[in-house]
């Protein structure tokens, strides 16, 4: 009887850490529930140079309008699609 009890207990043991992982696993591929961003920056235009990177996440059933995202080095920030300096960075 002592063996059966440790045996179940690996096994409910293994099968709570698998199911975990897989539902972390599934967090990562679920589609993102809600905008990105809440609000944009659309103020005076950021020098291209410290923009290390651009992330553009199209309209689509989560979020109605475009969302471009800007890596800076104090972090990252949204942009206002709808600036023209935005659309010429974009453009490149």
């Amino acid at each position: 009887m002592m063996k059966f009890t440790k045996a179940t207990f690996v096994f409910l043991t293994c099968m709570t850490l698998l199911s975990k992982r897989e539902v972390f696993a599934a967090r990562l591929l679920a589609p993102q529930l809600r905008c990105p961003c809440l609000r944009t920056y659309s103020g005076k235009p950021i020098y291209p140079k410290l923009i290390q990177n651009i992330q553009m996440i199209p309209a689509g059933a989560q979020c109605r309008n475009m969302q471009i995202i800007a890596t800076l080095k104090q972090g990252q920030t949204c942009l206002n699609p709808k600036d023209e300096w935005v659309k010429k960075i974009i453009e490149g």
